[in-house]
């Protein structure tokens, strides 16, 4: 995990914008543990590692353009889904609900065992899936939220996720405001 984060620290200063990222110093064992207690769910270690490294950014764009967020900035958005009335939305929405690839994601509107770790600020996320479908595996990372009704697998782990994060920023440059790929992504 070390590793991956000297990639990405060396990277947004080629960059420029490494100051723009905004990156918050370490979360604590202590403040970890209390979110694992919450959430109810074991973190991945690389997880756990990672925010130990860097507890989240005060902006946006290092996760393919999102914030990736705090310790508390996953409680906040893991309560936040927490409010809806779970079991109605996923009734409601059942119809337009898939994923992609068939069989990975369970095709729900919301369930609580989605825990977000970035934002765009309009409901959407990139987060851990413990509760996956027959193909999936838990702890896998996902597209979920408000506007994606087809859920994405985008890793197969947290570490495999930030190593891609790693790679995207490799590939892209900064524009003084955010980042561009040649894949418009």
């Amino acid at each position: 995990m070390v590793e991956t984060w000297v990639r990405i620290e060396r990277r947004l200063a080629q960059l420029g914008c490494l100051e723009a990222m905004a990156l918050r110093p370490g979360a604590d064992a202590q403040e970890i543990e209390r979110l694992e207690t919450h959430l109810g769910v074991k973190l991945p270690d690389s997880l756990r590692q990672s925010l130990a490294i860097h507890d989240g950014q005060d902006g946006f764009g290092l996760a393919y353009g999102t914030e990736l967020l705090s310790v508390a900035g996953i409680r906040q958005q893991w309560d936040n889904w927490r409010a809806l009335d779970e079991d109605a939305m996923n009734a409601d929405s059942a119809d337009m609900m898939g994923s992609a690839p068939s069989g990975f994601i369970k095709p729900l509107y919301s369930n609580r065992a989605w825990i977000p770790l970035t934002h765009d600020a309009g409901g959407n996320h990139i987060g851990l899936d413990f509760d996956p479908d027959t193909l999936g595996q838990r702890g896998q990372v996902i597209a979920f939220g408000r506007d994606e009704d087809v859920k994405r697998l985008l890793a197969n782990s947290f570490d495999t996720f930030l190593e891609s994060c790693a790679a995207w920023l490799e590939a892209a440059t900064w524009n003084g405001t955010h980042f561009e790929t040649a894949d418009g992504i």
